[in-house]
């Protein structure tokens, strides 16, 4: 367990001085964070990330949507956590010991976190080419790319995804 939490902590000084050098360049190249949702190989604009926080399991809210994990207190305040597989259609999965809080940018317009299941690494725009006849799934995950090691991931806007309609609506309606 020691060398996981050391392995974290090295991961999240490591995204913290990647945020603090994308956030000081004045380069127009991109660079990504890449998280494991589940099922799906995201990436992430390091600037709309904050944090990854340990296995804190949220605490449930009742009558919310399954892709709606909870609550967690982070530095005094509450933050939703979503599960973003979820959210696009997948069916709910229990929360595993593994699993991650990715903090999203207190600068976004609501304060929330991503249930991340494994943290891939930084990534760089260079390294990344869109990928050929991709449909993307959702106009808030409007980009597909292929990596230079030949994974793919799905570019996540959390800009357009923290503005649609469906992702502000976390209340289970009666059927």
């Amino acid at each position: 367990m020691s060398r996981r939490l050391g392995s974290l902590q090295g991961f999240q000084q490591q995204l913290a001085e990647r945020l603090q050098q994308a956030q000081q360049s004045q380069q127009s190249t991109h660079t990504y964070l890449a998280c494991a949702t589940g099922t799906q190989r995201c990436l992430f604009d390091l600037a709309h990330t904050e944090e990854m926080l340990g296995s804190e399991q949220p605490t449930p809210v009742p009558f919310a949507r399954h892709w709606f994990l909870g609550l967690v207190s982070h530095r005094g305040q509450l933050m939703g956590v979503i599960d973003l597989d979820g959210f696009a259609g997948a069916d709910p999965r229990p929360w595993q010991r593994s699993d991650h809080l990715l903090v999203l940018s207190s600068a976004l317009p609501l304060r929330c976190a991503i249930r991340v299941s494994q943290m891939i690494g930084v990534i760089d725009h260079a390294q990344l080419k869109p990928e050929v006849d991709a449909t993307a799934p959702a106009t808030w995950a409007p980009t597909r790319f292929v990596h230079a090691d030949g994974s793919h991931y799905i570019g996540i806007d959390l800009i357009k995804l923290m503005a649609f309609p469906a992702f502000l609506d976390i209340a289970q309606h009666p059927a």
